[in-house]
């Protein structure tokens, strides 16, 4: 039977594959639309597994956040180019992703937001059906949620940057449901957020650093020419005083508030700045940072 133009476009416009193959898809399906978008999806899973060992780097960072502010959702989904992270396609699985991890307590585990349903079908099969219509590697490769506990005041704040290279989450606490729900806390909130985004902290104060890191710390310090040689009582005071460093760079509390012009106010200044303004202590309860594409080694091009 002839294959009108017509004909093809409504299978690209449902399956996103390119002319040819669509065209060979409807005459092998003699103009069955159903059976071609079966027959494309065949093949389209085939080349989607030749193409899951490919690199994915570029891609996109999403945020999400709850009407009431009580919930928040990062999900970082990879791509091989920036071309098809812009794409509307991308940018819709992107947004559906993220919005699963905001829903699902528990999928911000990744490999669990894998097994969640979305539109019919275990979002693992969804992303195989994008690499197929996209003709990259897509990859949903982390997510993170945090969210207000029931019996507990505070909010979660969001940022994004770049149009999705870096997405934040912050978390906050204070005692109150009034204060919780005020602009006065929101803005802080959002000031909290650019500031994880800008100065990249690895933990809210320096009792969560880990014995290890800071062992690891000491030993770098203590092996440094200039430490060296001294009396350990000299050394450990040193080393004391350059962790101090350490912590003001990967502490948030103990961070320069980026905002300050001055460069002297701390975050735990503004901290206690907002209990004067506010009535009540506000804490900062955790904090979420992707980066797109942060730890993956991009293969240089041939």
């Amino acid at each position: 039977m002839t294959i009108s133009a017509a004909m093809v476009r409504d299978l690209r416009d449902k399956t996103g594959a390119g002319i040819m193959e669509c065209k060979a898809a409807l005459a092998e399906a003699s103009g069955d639309l159903t059976k071609a978008i079966e027959v494309l999806r065949k093949r389209g899973l085939k080349t989607a597994e030749k193409k899951a060992g490919r690199t994915a780097a570029d891609g996109l960072v999403a945020v999400w956040v709850s009407p009431d502010r009580k919930t928040g959702a990062l999900a970082e989904i990879n791509c091989e180019t920036d071309f098809v992270a812009r794409t509307e396609q991308f940018a819709i699985l992107t947004r559906s992703l993220v919005a699963l991890v905001g829903a699902d307590a528990a999928a911000g585990d990744v490999h669990v937001l894998l097994t969640r349903p979305l539109n019919g079908k275990p979002v693992a099969e969804v992303v195989k059906d994008a690499i197929a219509s996209l003709g990259e590697n897509v990859v949903a490769r982390r997510a993170a949620r945090l969210a207000v506990p029931r019996d507990a005041n505070g909010l979660v704040a969001s940022y994004l940057h770049g149009g999705g290279k870096i997405g934040v989450l912050v978390e906050v606490r204070c005692p109150s449901d009034g204060v919780a729900k005020s602009e006065g806390l929101a803005q802080l909130t959002k000031e909290l957020a650019l500031q994880v985004c800008s100065a990249e902290p690895a933990y809210v104060t320096r009792d969560q650093v880990p014995a290890d890191v800071l062992e690891k710390e000491r030993e770098i310090l203590r092996a440094q020419p200039d430490v060296q040689g001294k009396p350990a009582p000299i050394q450990d005071k040193i080393i004391q005083g350059r962790l101090e460093k350490f912590f003001t760079e990967r502490c948030l509390v103990d961070q320069f508030f980026i905002r300050d012009p001055e460069g002297k106010q701390k975050i735990r200044d503004v901290l206690k700045a907002a209990e004067k303004t506010l009535g009540e202590p506000v804490t900062v309860a955790g904090f979420a940072r992707f980066r797109l594409g942060e730890g993956i080694e991009k293969q240089a091009a041939a």
